[in-house]
């Protein structure tokens, strides 16, 4: 078992079967958030590899009842900013003037 760098949770480690690159994913599968579905077959290394799924794949996997994953990236703590704006706010802060500087 991992742990993210940043956030220190317990993450998992599966190898994209697309890429071919490591990609953390959440411990627990996410039947609501979860795009990513983990392999049964591991290799002589014990690598496991997942399938991040999009568009139809997801919709017949999610109606299948499988366990799916969670990006670790999406639920990441630690990246987010602290008090993000909301949506429906605008600010109206008027507007720097950049000076010019003359030499004479």
């Amino acid at each position: 078992m991992a742990h993210c760098r940043n956030c220190k949770a317990e993450i998992t480690w599966a190898t994209s079967t697309g890429s071919g690159k490591r990609i953390p994913l959440d411990l627990y599968p996410d039947p609501g958030l979860g795009s990513v579905r983990k392999r049964d077959i591991r290799d002589e290394d014990g690598v496991v590899y997942a399938d991040i799924l999009r568009g139809d794949e997801l919709h017949r996997a999610i109606a299948d009842q499988q366990p799916l994953y969670v990006l670790h990236s999406e639920t990441c703590h630690a990246r987010r900013p602290p008090n993000p704006k909301p949506a429906h706010v605008r600010l109206d802060l008027p507007r720097r003037v950049k000076r010019q500087w003359r030499y004479r």
